[in-house]
């Protein structure tokens, strides 16, 4: 008997909006739940996975790409709970292009048929959204991340480029892939919930969980756990666990195709919706 298909999810959103530490947290939420997860981080920074290696030191693929790539185990890295990990990394500053890192780490992927062959439950893609170039598209031009949440607040810049992610989901929409809506990492108790919402509806998608300041993340963030398992019972676990449920339930036929703005109305509706606040 074949196992099941394994299930992709990919998260996206501007540099340090927080996409990194919402995936990793949920993928550490799958892991205690069981299920065989591969974490893969798809930003040239490699930052994703610094709270799930069990302070181990970080190796990515585009390090590895320089020496011949045998089997899995020369690009996964052990994380905590049993999950496997893996880095792209990128380039030299000032040298190379990250988005080839990524088009290249999965040409490697392919290459050993880690997803193909079913044995993880679950894989999360952590990718870098400012620019969606070929390279960080990867994941959408290819497929591989069937839902895909992007990780918002309310700044401009952040919308922006949630924006310019829709218009890339769009593109590739016929790939089977599918918006399952924003994830707003809240700055303060400020955040203006109601032009959010306004502007998930605009494109065609939904708010799918909101996450708080805490101050137990940076905790987290500074001794390299993942929250869920530092502080398993409290509240900001609490959310993730919930926003895990939801990732979980979610599926692709559930969605319709996003209805990103062109930059003209873009800013008409910025303008409109936050100008007075």
């Amino acid at each position: 008997m074949s196992r099941p298909r394994t299930r992709m999810i990919a998260m996206y959103g501007k540099g340090g909006i927080g996409k990194s530490t919402v995936s990793s947290n949920l993928s550490a939420v799958f892991a205690q739940q069981g299920l065989k997860v591969l974490h893969v981080g798809c930003d040239p920074k490699h930052d994703s996975t610094l709270t799930l290696l069990d302070g181990a030191p970080v190796k990515t693929v585009i390090q590895k790409i320089s020496s011949e790539i045998r089997s899995a185990e020369d690009i996964v890295m052990p994380g905590v709970l049993g999950m496997s990990c893996i880095e792209c990394g990128g380039p030299e500053p000032g040298v190379g292009c990250g988005g080839r890192g990524v088009s290249r780490m999965f040409e490697v992927l392919d290459d050993l048929r880690l997803i193909e062959d079913g044995e993880f439950d679950v894989a999360v893609f952590d990718v870098l959204g400012d620019v969606v170039c070929g390279g960080f598209a990867a994941p959408l031009r290819q497929g591989r991340a069937e839902l895909v949440y992007i990780v918002v607040s309310d700044s401009v810049m952040a919308l922006f480029a949630a924006n310019n992610i829709a218009r890339a989901m769009k593109r590739f929409a016929s790939n089977g892939i599918a918006l399952g809506g924003l994830i707003v990492n809240q700055q303060d108790e400020t955040t203006p919930m109601a032009g959010l919402q306004k502007f998930a509806e605009a494109l065609g998608t939904r708010i799918v969980g909101v996450i708080p300041r805490d101050p137990m993340i940076r905790r987290a963030e500074v001794l390299k756990r993942p929250v869920v398992e530092l502080a398993p019972d409290s509240a900001i676990a609490g959310v993730f666990h919930e926003l895990a449920r939801t990732v979980l339930a979610d599926s692709v036929q559930a969605h319709a195709i996003p209805t990103p703005f062109d930059e003209a109305a873009f800013d008409a509706f910025i303008e409109r919706t936050f100008g007075g606040e």
